[in-house]
Formats: C-alpha cells, structure tokens, sequence
C-alpha cells in the first residue's frame, strides 16, 4: 500500500489527485527511472528510444504525448490540463489536473513522487517557448531534494542541479557550464577546468560560468550555498543510459569514460 507524506512544501497535484481518488495506492510494478515527455523541442528518435528503458516509467506531461506518438514511444501515463493532448494513444490513461498554479511538468513530477521513481529524465523540456523554458528550469530547482537524480535534456546539452562536492567524468576540451539557478551559488571552487574556481561566487546577472572546458578527464567542483546547474554536451546528439537508470555522457572517439562520484550521469 502506498503511504503518502506531502514534504513541507507539498505537492499540489498529487494531494489534489489523491482527493480525487485518481492515484492507485496499489503498486503494480517498482519504477526507479522515470521518462517525462514534455511539449517542446522534438527529440531524436535514437534519444528517445536509448532512453526508454525496460523498467522506465514513461509519463507524459500533457502534449508531451504527442512527441511519443511521432516516434513510436508509448507513455504509460499522461497527465496535465490536457490542453495540448491531440488524442494520440486512446487507450492510454489520463489523469486530468485543469490547476493552472502549477505546469504539466509539476503534475508529472507529482506523479512520479508519488509513485516512487528516484531518478528523472525530462526531454522535450526546451525549445519553442522561453517562458516555458524558463519555468520547467525553475521547476528543477523546487524538486531537486525530490529524486536522486533529475536530468533536462535537448538535443545538444543535459542540464542537473548538483551537489557539493561533484566529480565526473570528462574529456579535454569538453565544455562545461555552471549557471546559478536560483541567482546565487557561492564558494566556487573547481579542479580541472581551463578557467578554474578559486572561491569566487556566482551570481545571475553580474558573473557567470559557462563556456568553460575540461582539462583532462575529469572535472571536481565543490560550493558552499545555492542552486548549481551543470550544463554539458551531448556528444553527437546522442546519449545514452547507463544500467541504474542514470544518463551517461559520450566522449569524443576513444574516450574511455571513467567511473566517478556524483556523476553528471
């Protein structure tokens, strides 16, 4: 039986959909990696099925569904305000949310919650519209103690809010970007890096970190308060997942990924 506990901020949509009895509390199957389909840029067809994996529980956020029609990926779930659902899988459930103080990746992140994922790869997430953009970033920021692992990606870059202190894996030359998520992170400090962090903060507006590069083959950074969003490239538009469900990174030809802490994966 599930047993839910809104956290102290609470997770509106599954409280609501709880009310409303639209939540199984019965597990049918134990999901680790969720797969959220949202309505923006199209990923590659060889994205998205490297990402589907056997036991990837597929949701789509609202219009989400739409992109897994055009390549063939069937959710398992779609749910939203259903504003931008075309129909595409009829007999697919849906769950209905018209609550307009939260987005379709919220509710799909509820959902995800609720159900016991602890990793998350969002894809479609970017693109089209800033504003969305803009907000599904900021969504990042509020589930980031919700799963173990939460993961944005397009077709050229993955994005995750990180910890203190993070290693991973890299190649020379590979960029690396830091953004401060919620306008401050501070106490940089980075090993492997052209341009390295000695201490220094970074602040929205005033000093930023991106097009940064790896030395070597592997990259550190520690930090002592803030959001910290990694920014790094998928190499030839193409990713991978790795056995426990988390991304991995492809190097350029030759490069043996290294196993390391925290990493961007």
């Amino acid at each position: 039986m599930l047993q839910y506990s809104p956290r102290q901020d609470g997770y509106g949509t599954v409280l609501r959909l709880h009310k409303k009895g639209l939540i199984l509390t019965e597990r049918t199957q134990t999901y680790r990696h969720a797969l959220v389909l949202c309505d923006g840029e199209k990923p590659s067809v060889e994205q998205l099925h490297a990402l589907r994996m056997e036991d990837t529980l597929v949701i789509a956020a609202d219009g989400g569904g739409n992109i897994g029609k055009d390549w063939e990926i069937r959710p398992d779930l779609i749910i939203g305000d259903l504003d931008s659902d075309d129909g595409s899988w009829p007999d697919v459930k849906r769950l209905y949310d018209p609550d307009q103080d939260t987005n379709d990746l919220e509710k799909a992140l509820d959902y995800a919650h609720v159900q016991g994922v602890s990793r998350i790869t969002i894809i479609g997430g970017t693109g089209e519209r800033l504003d969305h953009t803009l907000k599904n970033l900021s969504v990042m920021v509020r589930y980031k103690e919700a799963f173990e692992g939460l993961v944005l990606l397009d077709n050229y870059m993955k994005a995750r809010l990180i910890s203190s202190p993070f290693t991973m894996s890299t190649w020379t030359g590979m960029k690396v970007s830091l953004v401060a998520a919620s306008g401050k992170v501070t106490g940089i400090v980075s090993e492997g890096l052209l341009y390295p962090w000695s201490g220094q903060d970074l602040i929205v507006g005033h000093y930023d970190g991106t097009s940064n590069q790896a030395t070597g083959e592997q990259v550190t950074l520690r930090f002592e308060e803030g959001d910290l969003l990694l920014i790094v490239p998928l190499d030839g538009q193409s990713c991978r997942v790795a056995q426990d469900g988390q991304l991995g990174h492809d190097g350029p030809p030759g490069h043996a990924e290294q196993p390391s802490a925290g990493s961007i994966s």
